[in-house]
């Protein structure tokens, strides 16, 4: 790997957080058309982590959350994932579906939380896939509910441990004035990384 993403310049964390803000603005858009209401999204920060310390950094290995994962093809390839607590996906599915009684597993609120990860992904490549002239996919988005230790560690068997580093987005959600906090990482093979930091590093 030519870059050290464990030590990203100043103008390429600002440059990959002008990404993800452009495409969450895109998202906001279509959820809100979705469920009709209002929809925020902040990204306050972003963070470079060791993939073995994202559990930790999110709440530890046991941590239940219901996830969104997809795999990302073509000039770049990894994948990319939505994690919400058990009670963040609670929290969301009662906002949207209205449901007393919130059943998180339930083939409709599944379908639901998919989504929400499937918009939100698909703005942030298509923002990433304009703003630097790549050519990128995503899957199908393939939900589960899961201990986050499990969900990354097949993953990474999934990618043959290629990535070391993980792009973590801490993620809020404002849905009728109700705020509720979620993940959004990204893992890319090391020449994946490699590519989008050189177009950053053309750009700037």
């Amino acid at each position: 790997m030519k870059h050290k993403i464990s030590s990203l310049s100043e103008l390429q964390t600002s440059a990959l957080r002008e990404i993800v803000n452009i495409g969450v603005g895109n998202a906001v858009t279509s959820l809100s058309k979705m469920i009709s209401t209002e929809v925020k999204i902040e990204v306050p920060a972003l963070k470079v982590e060791l993939i073995e310390k994202v559990p930790e950094v999110a709440g530890g290995a046991d941590t239940i959350v219901s996830g969104v994962i997809m795999h990302v093809s073509g000039d770049i390839e990894g994948y990319i994932m939505m994690l919400l607590p058990e009670e963040a996906a609670r929290t969301i599915c009662n906002i949207i579906s209205s449901e007393e009684e919130v059943d998180i597993l339930s083939p409709f609120n599944q379908s639901l939380i998919e989504e929400v990860g499937h918009i939100l992904a698909g703005s942030y490549v298509s923002s990433l896939s304009d703003f630097l002239g790549l050519d990128i996919k995503i899957s199908t988005p393939m939900q589960t509910f899961d201990m986050l230790g499990a969900i990354i560690d097949q993953i990474l068997i999934e990618m043959s441990k290629k990535a070391e580093y993980a792009l973590l987005f801490d993620t809020l959600f404002i849905i009728q004035g109700n705020r509720t906090n979620g993940l959004f990482l990204t893992m890319f093979d090391p020449d994946s990384m490699d590519t989008i930091l050189e177009r950053i590093d053309k750009m700037i």
